[in-house]
């Protein structure tokens, strides 16, 4: 870990978010909450240089290819509107929400920033990203409006 940022700071961290959490050996901690549409389990590892807030996974693969590229598309685009977190893939084709931070001055507001921004993306796009994994009839926010189309002179 990074000098300054030990463990039990990070432990103090949590203790001042008043989250529970679970250590799982000296540099990665478990948490989770449960939100309006679901519960997220939150994995923090702090390495050296970086550490790492992720949901992992927040939606698993999609099986059909159609949802793979629409699923893809939204990913995206989400990713461009949003600040601070992003969306990813594991090798598995799993979607994962992580928000990277350097550990270099990793203070309490910065903490409370990532578990903040890891909530609130993960519960408003998740029922969004879970229906376009499993349908390729699902909508996306992304998906062109009837008065957002260019009809041209008539």
């Amino acid at each position: 870990m990074a000098l300054g940022v030990t463990p039990e700071i990070i432990d103090s961290y949590f203790e001042q978010y008043g989250w529970s959490y679970e250590r799982s050996g000296e540099d990665v901690w478990l948490t989770g909450f449960r939100g309006d549409v679901s519960s997220y389990r939150i994995f923090i590892k702090v390495t050296e240089h970086w550490a790492y807030f992720t949901i992992s996974p927040l939606v698993v693969a999609p099986k059909e290819e159609e949802c793979v590229q629409r699923l893809n598309w939204h990913l995206l685009r989400l990713n461009r509107d949003i600040n601070m977190a992003k969306f990813c893939l594991d090798s598995d084709g799993d979607i994962v929400l992580t928000v990277e931070l350097p550990t270099e001055g990793l203070d309490y507001s910065e903490f409370s920033d990532a578990l903040g921004a890891l909530s609130h993306y993960a519960d408003d796009a998740y029922l969004e990203i879970l229906n376009l994994a499993q349908s390729s009839d699902a909508s996306s926010r992304y998906d062109p409006k009837e008065d957002d189309l260019d009809w041209g002179e008539g």
